[in-house]
């Protein structure tokens, strides 16, 4: 179930925000949080081992919960909206994701950087 894919959305996100996010808003700070809270994800998925289903899906369960909270701080419309369809997708993956199968959540990784990189822009 590990992969590159991992760090691959991370380092894209991360680079994302490191342009700058907002001016004169909260946005930056709520890029910012998502690209933490992604990092945070990846962190926990290490520990997690390949086989246990259950933890794989309370991770990203807590990553649904977090783009959630971070689209309730956001003053910015359209993160906001990007930040609700994550949450919406992970949740999805939370309750989709089987040991024979991960390829919503290879979706959903390989998708939302680039939403989130628009969003944040």
């Amino acid at each position: 179930m590990r992969g590159g894919w991992r760090l691959s959305a991370g380092v894209v996100l991360v680079a994302v925000c490191a342009a700058g996010c907002g001016v004169g808003t909260n946005k930056g700070r709520v890029c910012n949080d998502a690209v933490k809270a992604v990092g945070s994800y990846n962190a926990t998925l290490n520990r997690i081992s390949p086989d246990d289903i259950t933890q794989w899906k309370q991770a990203a369960a807590t990553l649904a919960t977090r783009f959630d909270a971070l689209a309730r701080e956001s003053d910015d419309k359209k993160l906001t909206r990007t930040l609700s369809g994550m949450a919406t997708e992970w949740r999805g993956v939370s309750t989709g994701i089987s040991p024979r199968d991960i390829s919503r959540m290879q979706n959903v990784v390989q998708r939302q950087p680039t939403a989130l990189a628009t969003a944040c822009k």
